[in-house]
This record gives C-alpha cells, sequence and structure tokens, in this order.
C-alpha cells in the first residue's frame, strides 16, 4: 500500500510543479470521490483563449476499471470544473475546458487501453483527454496522435500527462 500512497505524493508534487492547484480527497459533483483533482486557468496565445484546465485522478487500488468508468470520471470532472471555474466567459467565445480524467489500475484490459489511446470525442469548447496509468507494466496510455480539430491544443495535453504521469510508452 506505501507503492500507492508514494506514487499518488509523486503525481500531487508533479501536478503542483506543472502549475496546477491540487487537492486530495475529492467528491466529485454526482460522481466518485477522486485521489487527486487539480486545476489551473491560463491565457493560451496558440489560439488566444483562455483554458481552464482540470485533472481528476482516481487509483482503482486492484478494482477494475472499463472505459465506462473512465467516462463517468470525466462527465464528473466537467462538473467539477464548472463548479471550480471562476472566468466569467461563456464556453466557446474564447473560453475552453479541457478535462484529463486518469484512471490508475493495478492491470489494465484491452478495452481500456483502446479507450485512452484513441482519438477523443468532439465536444464544444471542451476537450476529453483520458489517461491510463497501468501499474503492471508500468505503462502510460493515453492519445498520442494530433486530432485536426482542436490541433493547437493537443500538445498542451501530451505535456500534461507526460510531465504528471509519465511518457506515453503505448506504440499506436
Amino acid at each position: 500500500m506505501d507503492g500507492v500512497s508514494d506514487y499518488l505524493s509523486s503525481v500531487s508534487t508533479n501536478m503542483r510543479d506543472f502549475g496546477l492547484r491540487v487537492s486530495r480527497q475529492v467528491q466529485l459533483p454526482d460522481g466518485p470521490v477522486v485521489d487527486l483533482f487539480g486545476s489551473r486557468t491560463y491565457f493560451s496565445w496558440k489560439g488566444l483563449v483562455i483554458l481552464s484546465q482540470h485533472v481528476a485522478v482516481r487509483d482503482y487500488a486492484g478494482a477494475a476499471a472499463t472505459p465506462a468508468d473512465a467516462k463517468a470520471l470525466f462527465e464528473a470532472g466537467f462538473r467539477q470544473a464548472k463548479k471550480v471555474n471562476r472566468v466569467p466567459l461563456l464556453r466557446g467565445m474564447q473560453f475552453g475546458y479541457m478535462v484529463i480524467p486518469c484512471l490508475v489500475v493495478e492491470t489494465a484490459d484491452t478495452a481500456l487501453i483502446e479507450y485512452a489511446v484513441s482519438r477523443p470525442p468532439k465536444h464544444w469548447s471542451l476537450f476529453e483527454f483520458p489517461v491510463v496509468v497501468d501499474r503492471s507494466t508500468g505503462r502510460t496510455h493515453y492519445y498520442n496522435h494530433t486530432a485536426i480539430w482542436g490541433a493547437a491544443f493537443f500538445s498542451d495535453m501530451r505535456k500534461l500527462a507526460e510531465r504528471c504521469f509519465g511518457a506515453a510508452t503505448d506504440p499506436s
């Protein structure tokens, strides 16, 4: 169990070093309690927009996780992001969200890995960027490419995932 707390402590430190405000044991609105929730709002010169970036980290500690769990974590993370966001702009009007649900699992099954490495679904002024950390292999899985829609911002999400959770080691 020390490995679990050591890993989460390391991730928490990495998230703080990345510029996120990090809270532990956060109850998400209509969702699970996450081990870590990080937030930051910044101006991006790439699109001349204000971005509200949020990371929800949940350690499944031996329990199985599915793509449905990742989607539920994203949705609850987005509700929390709207709750903590303090920018008085409408989404889509030079303002948008990035929500990164991170599932830390003992062993990731093929369906969960495929979900993480596939192109994220499109949303209006909202990026969904799932990350799966597989403890059994030491691999971090996420979309390691650039989609045409929102292309300028995929590097921001990959940079956060790499710095906070580790570089993608999935060959896809």
